[in-house]
This record gives C-alpha cells, sequence and structure tokens, in this order.
C-alpha cells in the first residue's frame, strides 16, 4: 500500500481521508434511531409493560378426548396513545411500534390486527365501534390498553387472542375513565379474525365468578378449532386492569389482567376452558432503563413466542389422531345463508361479533374477476339484462347497467335481443349476492350454469331469478364449434374431469333436467373474438383452481386425515344435491356429536 502511495497524486489520499471523514457522521445520523431514546410516556397515560404470563387449556367433552396443557408466554400490555406516537420506543429498537418486524427486537403493527390497512389503531377501533348497532360515540373513547402477543426478532407468530380495555374519557388529569367495553379479537390459524365487542350494559353481561369483575355469555360465530363446531356459546370472566380511576397508584401498583374463557355446547355443557393470567413474574414497565431487564426476561423464556405454533400442531396431532376427533373444514365468515351449511354459527340477537381480517385474495381470483368482469359488460349489452353482484365478504361490488347510448334495431332490440333500456323495461336486471371468495372462479370452473345455481347455496351465492342468471351465463351463439381451439378443448376437459370427480364422491343421483357434462359443453366465457392471451388464462385459472382441488384430497389421504363425515370439500356436490332435491340436512343421525358441536372419526 505504501508503494502504491508514493506513485499517487497528494491529492488522492487527502480525498479518501476526507471521504472516510464524511462517512462517520453519515453513520451516526444512521444509527441515531437505535441508540436514542423517544420522548416518554405522559403521566396522564396508562402503563405499558411487557408482561410473563401463564395460559392453561384444557378440553373436557367428549370424555374419551380429555386434554390439558400449560405454558409461559410473553405479553404486552400498553396504552396504545404512547404507542402509536412513539414514546415507548425503546433505546436500540428494543420496542419499536410499526415498521417491519425485522427492523426491531420486539414489535406491534396494526396492520394483522382489527380491520385490513395500515391506519392507527385507534382509527380502526372508531371505525369498529362507532356503528349503530354497538351504540358508542367518538367523543366516548377515552383511554385504550391493549394486551396481546408481540413480534419477536422479526418472527410473527399466531396470535390466538387480543384483548382490548376501552375506557371512557375522563375529565380529570391523572384519571382513568370507566370501562367503555371489553374486544375479544380471536385469530385464526387461516390469518382470520373475528371481534367481540362486551360491553357492561349488554344483555349478555352475566354475574362473574369469584375474584373475577366482568362475565358474559354470548354467542359463538367463529371458526377457530377445527375440532369444535362455530355453534354453542362462550362465557368469558375477566378482570378489569384499571379498577382504581388514580393513575398514580399503579406506579407501585402494576396493572394485572386474568381472563377465563369456557366453551359451552348449545345445551351448556363446558366442552373446553383457557385462561390467561399475568404473573407470576412481575411486568417489566417499557422504560429505557429497564432494557436489561427485558433482554434477561426474553433470555429466560426464549423460545415461548416462537413455539406457539409448534404447540398448536402438536396438540391438534394429539387430538385427531390419538383421541381421534374429526375436523371441521374451514368455513366462510359468519353470513347470511351459513345456517343451512355445515358447521353454522349460533344465532345472535343482537349481534355483537362483527368479521374483521380475512383471507387474501388468491391469484385466480383476481384474474377470474377482471376475465368475467370484461365479458359482462359485453353481454348486459347484448342481452338487456343489467348486472348487479353484490359481495357481502368486504370486497368490491361489481356493478354493470347498460351504456346510455345502445344500437337498437327501432324495436326495442339490441343487437337482435330484448334491450331494457331501449323498450322501458328497467326491471330487467340480475341481481347475484354472495360471500363466496372464489365467486368468480367457480364460475370459470362451473361447466354450466345450471350447474352453478345448484351448487350456490353451499357457497353462499343467492340469484333474484334463476331464469335470468340461466338466460345471462349461457354460451352465446356466436360460440360455435367450428372455432374451437386446443386450448379451449382443453379448459373443457378440464372442468368436465372436475366435475366428474365431484360426481364420483356422491352416493346421491343427479337429476334428470342436469345438463350432461360428456361430451364437454360449450361456456359462457367462450367467444369468437376472444384473444389466445385470455383463452390461456381462463386455461391457467380452471387448471389451478382444480390441481389445488385435487392436491387438498391427495394430501390428506395421504396423512391418513379425516373430515367430519359429510364436510368434507370434495363432497361439494353431495351436499348442494342433499339439501336443495332431497332435503336431508347435514351430519343428520348424529344428534349427540351435533350437540356436543364436536365429532369423531367415522
Amino acid at each position: 500500500m505504501s508503494y502504491l502511495l508514493n506513485y499517487l497524486p497528494f491529492s488522492v489520499p487527502i480525498t479518501i481521508s476526507a471521504i472516510s471523514l464524511s462517512i462517520v457522521p453519515l453513520l451516526i445520523l444512521h444509527f441515531r434511531s437505535y441508540l436514542s431514546p423517544s420522548p416518554r410516556p405522559s403521566p396522564n397515560s396508562l402503563p405499558s409493560s411487557f408482561y410473563p404470563a401463564v395460559t392453561s387449556h384444557g378440553r373436557h367433552l367428549p370424555l374419551t378426548a380429555k386434554n390439558a396443557f400449560s405454558y409461559a408466554v410473553l405479553y404486552l400490555g400498553v396504552d396504545v396513545d404512547s404507542m402509536e406516537s412513539g414514546r415507548l420506543n425503546l433505546p436500540f429498537r428494543i420496542f419499536r411500534y410499526a415498521g417491519h418486524p425485522l427492523t426491531k427486537l420486539i414489535g406491534l403493527r396494526t396492520k394483522d390486527y382489527l380491520s385490513h390497512g395500515d391506519e392507527s389503531f385507534r382509527e380502526k377501533l372508531e371505525r369498529l365501534l362507532c356503528q349503530d348497532k354497538y351504540g358508542i360515540e367518538k367523543e366516548d373513547i377515552g383511554k385504550i390498553w391493549l394486551v396481546t402477543l408481540p413480534s419477536l426478532a422479526g418472527w410473527e407468530g399466531p396470535n390466538p387472542l387480543t384483548t382490548w380495555y376501552i375506557y371512557k374519557k375522563s375529565k380529570e388529569e391523572g384519571k382513568v375513565g370507566e370501562m367503555l367495553c371489553v374486544i375479544l379479537e380471536v385469530h385464526s390459524s387461516f390469518a382470520e379474525s373475528h371481534c367481540y365487542v362486551l360491553k357492561p350494559d349488554s344483555e349478555y353481561r352475566q354475574e362473574p365468578a369469584k375474584g373475577y369483575d366482568l362475565a358474559f355469555k354470548f354467542p359463538r360465530q367463529f371458526h377457530v378449532s377445527p375440532f369444535n363446531s362455530r355453534d354453542g356459546f362462550y362465557r368469558a370472566d375477566l378482570t378489569n386492569p384499571f379498577p382504581n380511576p388514580d393513575l398514580a397508584y399503579y406506579t407501585d401498583n402494576p396493572p394485572r389482567f386474568k381472563i377465563f374463557l369456557k366453551v359451552l355446547s348449545t345445551d351448556d355443557q363446558v366442552k373446553f376452558i383457557a385462561t390467561l393470567t399475568s404473573g407470576p413474574t412481575p411486568p417489566v414497565r417499557l422504560e429505557p432503563w429497564n432494557i436489561l431487564s427485558i433482554l434477561s426476561t426474553l433470555l429466560k423464556w426464549p423460545f415461548t413466542l416462537f413455539s406457539v405454533t409448534a404447540r398448536t400442531f402438536y396438540q391438534a396431532y394429539k387430538l385427531h389422531y390419538i383421541k381421534k376427533l374429526a375436523l371441521f373444514p374451514r368455513p366462510e365468515h359468519h353470513t347470511e345463508g351459513s345456517e343451512g351449511l355445515v358447521n353454522p354459527p349460533e344465532k345472535a340477537v343482537p349481534d355483537i361479533g362483527q368479521g374483521m381480517q380475512r383471507q387474501a385474495i388468491s391469484w385466480t381470483e383476481i384474474h377470474a374477476r377482471r376475465v368475467v368482469e370484461n365479458w359482462v359488460k359485453q353481454r348486459v349489452e347484448y342481452t338487456g339484462i343489467q348486472m348487479e353482484i353484490r359481495r357481502k365478504n368486504g370486497r368490491e361490488d361489481l356493478i354493470v347497467d347498460w351504456k346510455e347510448k345502445t344500437t337498437s334495431n327501432g324495436n326495442g332490440h339490441a343487437n337482435g335481443h330484448s334491450n331494457g333500456y331501449s323498450n322501458g323495461h328497467s326491471h330487467n336486471r340480475l341481481i347475484i349476492t354472495t360471500s363466496d371468495p372464489l365467486f368468480f372462479t367457480n364460475l370459470l370452473v362451473s361447466p354450466t350454469p345450471q350447474h352453478s345455481l345448484i351448487m350456490f347455496p353451499e357457497q353462499l351465492t343467492s340469484v333474484s331469478s334463476p331464469e335470468k342468471f340461466v338466460e345471462f351465463f349461457s354460451p352465446s351463439s356466436a360460440s360455435t364449434e367450428s372455432h374451437i381451439d386446443g386450448v379451449t378443448r382443453y379448459t373443457r376437459n378440464r372442468r368436465t374431469e372436475y366435475f366428474l370427480y365431484l360426481y364420483s364422491h356422491s352416493i346421491v343421483p343427479a337429476l334428470p333436467s342436469i345438463p350432461p357434462i360428456t361430451p364437454s359443453p360449450p361456456h359462457f366465457i367462450e367467444h369468437v373474438d376472444s384473444s389466445l392471451r385470455d383463452r390461456l388464462l381462463v386455461a391457467r385459472i380452471v387448471f389451478w383452481f382444480t390441481f389445488n382441488e385435487y392436491f387438498e384430497y391427495r394430501l390428506f389421504d395421504l396423512l391418513n386425515a379425516k373430515f367430519v363425515s359429510g364436510s368434507e370439500p370434495w363432497k361439494i356436490w353431495e351436499r348442494s344435491l342433499q339439501s336443495q332435491f332431497w332435503g336431508i340436512k347435514p351430519q343428520q343421525g348424529r344428534e349427540e356429536e351435533k350437540k356436543l358441536g364436536t365429532y369423531f372419526i367415522s
């Protein structure tokens, strides 16, 4: 190096030194957020701490499937406003709000809580609570205390229960108001969640057990465990973490939480219990001088946050393969029409629950919607039937009306078909109401509109007029066999093979009124003007949907996993025929198991 420097111009070493020195302040600025503490919470905020806790679970029914376990967990109990203002952020990013989990040791972000999106916790809570059915005004919402599992070193594991303690606004500084409500946000392993809003004046209020402050018994509506049906009730006993209105009291007496949850059958038998209790180790305040204590707590239980998933799967293995309990498939969120299906929710009047997080829209559904939407816009002009698809699962509706100017032949007909816009029949409208997350995909997979109509109740879909639906989704006369190419022929055959697969799992005979699927019938999406790119896209959608269905069947067969008899996904055609034409209800004849909401492998 010294040899080279002897032959370099004098200015070069100086330049290198200057560049090196200029990097130093940049590095200091870069790591400043890791080193410097944020402004601390005000004395008027609720205390925020890192909580060692213990959770216990016990299954009581069926008697032959009794099971119990408990383990340590690490929770956060935080003042939401302090956290969102950045006042709980700790040096070295030991704890930090928002941002990617990989950028901090312990953290929280709003993405996976309450509704979808990255709005603040308070904004999401206000939108949830300020609905007519809850009777809560935005001005009434005061302090919010959140108890939940944090992310750890980039890992965001399952979060079975998040509890929100909402208090009324207090007119005095240093005081916490009366409890406004408690929200139990229940998460499933399918990336879905549901909120139960429990108000002290609710008609679901019960007398609390000894050692608790509040108790509620309310209808179950959300699928959590594959070994329990959705009907029955929850009994929740809770403590109020802030029974003393004076915040100064909690300086030396940190708030504690305790939740005792029972799962009750429809006839009030205790099927399952779960408890969550803070302690016995004292909580650690989220303060800069407690960094070593926080790290010490993590080192004491280093794998507790990582192991929640492993523990869940292990207990599921025991219940299914050793205790011989059958599995319920994942149902869609509680919605209109779900009462008559396998695993219906318990009826709730008044309603205290609401579905929140839902599974992401699949690749097939995104592209299927685009293909069908483009076709529908043309079809509306061709048939004169306006289309309205109402989505009840939080997804975007599709409404297609006639254009203001319509080519007409002078007799109220456009393109040779009756046009309601031209002849004044404004009632000529087809309304489809659906909660099916794969609605557009299922339209492309179904071989005929008659097959779709038969399966719609199982797919949480209804139509205003079956006759209009068949007319609208029947193949156009422009689709002639002379235009069929290899891609279209493959897609048709793939549909036929899939429905023959569904037929093979049904013991119910098909009715003569159902159109035959051999030879493979033409489909509504086929038309002369479709490009090769569009035909290939439809083929890919149909292929991947059917591939996933076959794969699921083979995987469960390989694992020797058993669903509740009659609820298998590949028996959807059989269930559709049974309910519509034969009046056979799900799980008919298994009344004792149905009463418990738990079935054995048959």
